[in-house]
């Protein structure tokens, strides 16, 4: 008798858990097609839709920055550089040790002005990922809308050793070397 409620309360546990990695499997299948979906919308200019899809998959994975830097990427090509920095802090608070979030926010603070919090998100990306050509890229052009021209010239030069198509671009066009 004590055997079979053992038995019985055993099956229940396993039960559970095995609806709950079900349930886990499924949240995460879900996450994937709404990120996809997002993605798929937003490169056909379905901005609002993928706000959505991007929204839902938030829901379902609130401790996942993916699809809140992606929602912040859609805000950005809709104009929305507020909302878009609000995600990326987000998406930043969840991962800060990825350079990309910060150069992404970066970018939106320099499509609303604020250069220098842009410069500072920038040197946040080069401080965790050394070799990041763009961050070097977008800070030399953040230094130039500064008349910091030195510091432009010289983030220029990195970027071009790193390799960068338009920082070589633009030091050959002043003529100097990297």
């Amino acid at each position: 008798m004590i055997q079979a409620g053992v038995q019985r309360r055993y099956l229940r546990y396993a039960g559970f858990f095995v609806l709950l990695a079900g349930l886990l499997f499924l949240t995460a299948c879900n996450v994937s097609y709404l990120e996809k979906f997002g993605e798929f919308d937003a490169k056909q200019g379905n901005y609002e839709e993928a706000i959505k899809d991007f929204t839902k998959a938030i829901r379902y994975a609130p401790k996942d920055p993916v699809p809140l830097a992606a929602r912040g990427y859609v805000y950005q090509k809709m104009g929305k550089n507020d909302e878009a920095i609000a995600d990326y802090t987000k998406a930043i608070a969840l991962d800060p040790a990825d350079d990309e979030l910060y150069l992404i926010r970066g970018v939106a603070y320099s499509l609303k002005g604020l250069t220098d919090e842009a410069i500072l998100d920038y040197s946040r990306a080069i401080a965790i990922n050394p070799r990041n050509a763009d961050a070097y890229f977008n800070r030399a052009q953040a230094y130039e809308a500064k008349n910091m021209n030195d510091q432009a010239v010289e983030d220029y030069r990195v970027a071009a050793r790193l390799n960068h198509p338009r920082a070589q671009g633009v030091l050959m066009g002043r003529k100097i070397s990297w």
